[in-house]
């Protein structure tokens, strides 16, 4: 029989028959569940949780349940991983799991924990329907559980009692419950200022018992009025503030509004004495606060304001302008295109809210926020609530005084489809960072109706600069707006016929392929160049010639890191991209000046035709691997800041996460397969709900998700594949393979003193990750070496091997990146960790270039993007073909092959030599049922059939 933990729901810990020293309680201050029979032991430290509506009704809520409020107690002496699935459907009775904002089960992936002694702190999981699954740790002693942050009935007696009255404050108890709890009533002004020349604000919070942000918020809301920062809003306003409105259903671990206005408000103690203050007060203003569990990044502001009796956004976007920006924390407003969706101005009113029963009886003006936890700390919670007052107040008495500065029209513009306009403006940010805690934010809308948010960056100073492509011909409007800084200015934009074809995107006609957002087909063929920007050696003129000769060889995209050399840095503060410096950095800020280098060198690449795959997250260097300074919300922060300003700039191939992104988070190649996955799965997450022009997103590994251990050195399950982690994923849009440097049919070649021969896994690879119907690209197969020039540490392989590799990965319906010893851009690293050997920036190769630029032509002659991996071939060969119409055969050491399967009567068949470039003679070739071809000669070959009638393709 299993054994079950026993709970005591009044609180008392109690052994458990279960094997282990994990024991649950539920806490009498407002634990939830109360029925300790919803705690269930479904394995070994693995406890399923039924989360309970509680309210003592049926409930009106369809969304998941959204508080639970539990300790889980370890009894022994060292921590003990447990597993919790979470149950936040109701039996069954909550039935939007994703169709509203407020549902948003996929989201509900976070807890909330507290171990003895320490902060809460978010832990994240995963979804599977209604249920939340996350595995923790759990220290010896007492860890409370929640959907959210705790803040008892309890906690709101200490908070208040703890005030000290004084000349601006009064605290009155005006009630008790029917569970004859404290109704405690705080009063702020300054007594000295004449009461009729002050207005009167009603300030409630929690109306909804688990909404524990709003209570925190009030922790950091009433020092901010008490302060002498806020002595002039004391004199023009009588602030009258209740806590904790729903206290009973606090206490008693109800999740809505149970004992405040459940079945109705005015038969219960807590909702009779709301409705007598508001008819005590007749308040000017009435504010609530409130807070949800998802949607995770959407908050609200509703208000109420108008112009000649119609309603205006006016109101929100001043508010929003002097509240910091909650991009920091991944947060936007909800709607924030549309901001009268929340104004209250002109709506029908019911006598049974509270808030409608102020206005309508009183023409109470209505405001109140909605607020997230998600990715927020209680500190955090605490100063949203001192800025929310300062905002709002400031807000109320420019509105007074009509005194709102009015939106500023700006010039027209113009700039061709698919090509970046710049906006520059300048505003004064009411934050302390703006690079954290400001934003500058777009709304564009298009000639067909459809609005785009862009997202602008700060440039130091006063400058704010927005970047935007638009991709729909005609006249656009748009409106610029601060958030945390004071910009308001709109404009039209005038979009003209197109230059170049757009950002790319995958073919909508192949999963596998690629093409721009005009359908113009793109053959990916990229370099390395990791530190093109920042390595010591490259000077502008060595970035210039590099680019200039890698295009003209065919190259069409660079992968290339941001921030790349530390040691760069240390000798020049131009290439540190953070504030300080860096010996002493200060991660909460930027160097624009750093920023600024980048753009020119992407422009210039722009120009060049060439394409950034951008590797945004180094685990090699510092501050990526110092785990106690590159936290989370440094990270986010690090992450906006490049999305908002290159995501528009059309030369972006692909957001590459990370290189080798198992070295997350400390730089050691450790494959953590719960942790790196869902990390990497998370970022990529976020790089798309933050990048407006949806480039392409992936992640570049070393480690087979075949592995049977945790390195790069441990035994795999051949092929070696990526699939398994990203290939049924849509946050991964590009599967990116790291192999073909290795594998029984490579081997050390003394005399050249690089890897020769061919990895024989190479297309098999290709093949198991191409079943998930996404492009696969590999981006690391092998550099080619340099006679004379360091082998980093045995990483160069022959020029033979470079092509024979690239053309397989070409010819298995695959694309590749390359690399050449002497441009791969990582000296000042190499210089350090492979000392005494020196590596420059050597723009010269042993042939590979040209040769790879002879495959770049030869299939961008060809309707490339059609071309899918044909099986029925025999020999030494990998082939691709376009049934019926072209086949191209690659051998990579020549001799015969047989294709069986082409239909058409007679074929034209041509001899391509990739070592030369040169294409043979047409030879016309009858079908008899097998095709038999033999090479030419040594060395590799491919072989294209097409029917002898010529063939115009479409490039």
């Amino acid at each position: 029989m299993q054994a079950q933990t026993r709970v005591d729901s009044t609180g008392n810990k109690v052994s458990a028959t279960a094997p282990g020293p994990i024991t649950w309680h539920i806490p009498e201050d407002g634990g939830t569940p109360r029925d300790p029979k919803r705690i269930r032991q479904v394995g070994l430290r693995e406890f399923h949780i039924q989360a309970a509506f509680e309210d003592g009704t049926v409930s009106i809520l369809r969304h998941a349940v959204s508080r639970m409020d539990l300790i889980c107690t370890n009894s022994s002496s060292k921590p003990v991983v447990i597993s919790l699935h979470i149950d936040l459907s109701e039996e069954g009775k909550r039935t939007d799991y994703d169709n509203k904002p407020e549902a948003g089960m996929k989201l509900r992936d976070f807890i909330f924990i507290q171990k003895p002694g320490g902060p809460w702190q978010q832990l994240t999981g995963r979804t599977d329907g209604w249920v939340s699954s996350i595995q923790l740790e759990v220290p010896p002693g007492d860890t409370k559980v929640g959907l959210s942050p705790w803040y008892t009935y309890t906690d709101y007696l200490a908070f208040v009692k703890a005030l000290p009255e004084g000349p601006y404050l009064k605290k009155q108890m005006i009630g008790r419950s029917d569970g004859k709890r404290e109704h405690w009533e705080l009063t702020i002004t300054d007594t000295t200022v004449n009461v009729a020349q002050k207005r009167r604000i009603f300030w409630k919070a929690r109306e909804h018992a688990y909404e524990t942000y709003s209570s925190f918020a009030m922790e950091g809301l009433i020092p901010f009025l008490l302060s002498e920062e806020a002595a002039g809003f004391r004199k023009r306003y009588i602030i009258t503030i209740h806590p904790m409105t729903n206290i009973d259903g606090v206490a008693q671990g109800y999740e809505y509004r149970g004992s405040y206005d459940l079945p109705d408000a005015r038969t219960l103690a807590s909702g009779r004495l709301t409705f007598e203050t508001a008819d005590r007060l007749r308040p000017d203003f009435a504010v609530a606060w409130h807070n949800w569990v998802a949607p995770r990044d959407r908050n609200v502001v509703f208000y109420t304001d108008g112009e000649q009796g119609k309603p205006t956004p006016r109101a929100w976007l001043r508010f929003t302008q002097l509240f910091p920006s909650l991009r920091s924390a991944g947060h936007r407003w909800k709607d924030e295109a549309t901001p009268l969706k929340y104004n209250w101005e002109g709506r029908s009113l019911s006598l049974h809210n509270i808030h409608q029963y102020t206005m309508k009886q009183y023409g109470t003006r209505i405001w109140g926020w909605e607020m997230p936890w998600w990715n927020v700390k209680v500190d955090d919670a605490r100063k949203a609530g001192a800025s929310f007052a300062r905002a709002f107040l400031t807000t109320l008495d420019e509105l007074g005084s009509n005194a709102v500065p009015p939106s500023v029209e700006r010039p027209t513009v113009e700039t061709p489809q698919f090509r970046m306009h710049e906006f520059q403006v300048t505003g004064s940010a009411v934050v302390k960072n703006p690079f954290r805690d400001a934003m500058l934010v777009g709304e564009f809308t298009a000639p067909s109706g459809k609005t785009k948010i862009i997202d602008g960056f700060y440039d130091g100073g006063d400058d704010w600069k927005l970047r935007f492509m638009p991709d729909e011909p005609g006249e656009w409007t748009y409106l610029l707006r601060g958030e945390g800084v004071k910009i308001l200015q709109h404009g039209k934009l005038r979009c003209l016929a197109p230059k170049g074809h757009g950002a790319i995107r995958i073919h909508p006609e192949n999963p596998y392929a690629f093409a721009y957002a005009d359908g113009t087909p793109f053959f990916p063929m990229g370099d390395t160049s990791y530190g093109l920007f920042d390595d010591s050696p490259i000077t502008p003129a060595l970035q210039a010639a590099y680019l200039s000769t890698r295009r003209k060889q065919g190259f069409n995209f660079v992968r290339m890191e941001v921030g790349h050399s530390h040691s760069r840095a240390q000798a020049n503060p131009r290439f540190w991209a953070w504030g300080g410096t860096a010996q002493q950095p200060d991660l909460d800020r930027f160097n624009p000046d750093f920023f600024k280098g980048l753009d020119t060198l992407l422009f210039q690449m722009r120009d060049s035709g060439m394409n950034a795959e951008l590797i945004l997250l180094n685990f090699y260097r510092l501050p990526f691997t110092d785990i106690k300074l590159w936290t989370p919300e440094r990270e986010r922060l690090w992450l906006h800041y490049l999305l908002s300003r290159y995501a528009s700039f059309e030369t972006v191939f692909m957001w590459t996460i990370a290189n080798e992104y198992e070295t997350h988070p400390d730089g050691v190649y450790r494959l953590d397969t719960l942790s790196d996955v869902k990390w990497a799965l998370q970022t990529a997450s976020f790089i798309k709900e933050n990048d407006p022009v949806h480039h392409l997103v992936t992640v570049h590994p070393v480690i087979s998700s075949s592995t049977r251990g945790i390195s790069p050195r441990s035994p795999i399950d051949l092929p070696w594949r990526i699939g398994g982690f990203y290939g049924n994923e849509d946050a991964i849009d590009v599967l990116s393979q790291q192999t073909g440097q290795t594998g029984e049919g490579v081997r050390w070649n003394e005399k050249c003193q690089c890897w020769d021969g061919d990895d024989l896994q190479l297309t098999n690879s290709i093949r198991v990750d191409r079943v998930f119907k996404k492009p696969v690209l590999n981006s690391e197969n092998g550099y080619e070496f340099l006679s004379g020039y360091p082998t980093m540490r045995k990483q160069v392989h022959h020029t033979d091997k470079v092509r024979r590799t690239s053309w397989r990965i070409a010819c298995s319906g695959s694309y590749f990146a390359s690399g050449f010893s002497g441009t791969i851009g990582h000296s000042d690293s190499w210089n350090r960790i492979d000392s005494p050997n020196r590596y420059t920036f050597a723009l010269k190769d042993e042939g590979a270039g040209n040769q790879l630029g002879f495959l770049y032509r030869f299939f961008t002659s060809l309707p490339f993007w059609r071309l899918q991996p044909f099986t029925q071939v025999t020999g030494d060969a990998v082939a691709l073909s376009d049934e019926g119409k072209v086949y191209v055969v690659y051998l990579p050491h020549g001799g015969p092959v047989t294709l069986t399967q082409p239909t058409v009567a007679t074929w034209q068949a041509r001899w391509f030599n990739p070592r030369t470039g040169k294409m043979g003679k047409p030879a016309k070739v009858p079908h008899a049922g097998k095709l038999t071809f033999t090479a030419p000669g040594l060395g590799d070959w491919v072989l294209l059939l097409t029917p002898p009638v010529k063939q115009e393709f479409r490039k």
